[in-house]
């Protein structure tokens, strides 16, 4: 039975309305490969992303507390609340023998809870108490501008950021990517 060309063509449309072809499936599985390797990292930034945030949020905060416990002559504290993975402002009037912190109001009224991604891993006083890993640790800002020396270290699980402030009389806050450990540097 001779099979003319028209039966031929038809029987190969037939075929290939039926599926895809190797080269097609090849095709679409690059461009999902392309799309997955140019989206991957950037989810892996943004733990990082966040992580950056939170020590600058910090670092901006060390920096305002100083600025205001120059200019209204009340010591300010922030209060790490390591167990919690939070911290709060509370201040006290200098002219008070007993010193009483409440807690502060105004802009830094609010507990700061940081984000399940990002936690405080210690917090390093090394003229007050050493490092602690758990309870609540105090960093004082005092009308003379002064800051008690300390590191904060901040992580996300893979890395490290370190909120520092190296020289107390300067007060001056500083953040690093990595474990910056101020004991070992005295």
């Amino acid at each position: 039975m001779p099979t003319s060309a028209t039966s031929t063509s038809n029987e190969r449309r037939r075929r290939r309305e039926g599926g895809f072809t190797l080269i097609e499936i090849g095709l679409v599985l690059l461009i999902i490969a392309t799309i997955v390797a140019l989206v991957v990292p950037r989810f892996r930034d943004q733990s990082r992303a966040e992580l950056q945030a939170q020590t600058r949020k910090l670092a901006a905060t060390f920096r305002f507390l100083q600025e205001e416990a120059i200019l209204n002559g009340r010591v300010y504290r922030i209060n790490f609340d390591l167990d919690q993975q939070r911290y709060f402002v509370t201040e006290a009037d200098v002219t008070d023998d007993a010193a009483s912190f409440t807690h502060s109001s105004g802009i830094l009224a609010r507990d700061v809870t940081l984000p399940s991604t990002v936690q405080i891993a210690d917090v390093d006083t090394p003229e007050t108490g050493g490092k602690l890993y758990q309870g609540v640790a105090l960093a004082h800002f005092f009308p003379d501008g002064f800051v008690e020396p300390m590191a904060v270290h901040l992580q996300n699980g893979q890395e490290f950021y370190t909120l520092y402030v190296a020289n107390g009389l300067t007060g001056r806050a500083h953040v690093a990517a990595g474990y910056i450990d101020l004991g070992a540097s005295s």
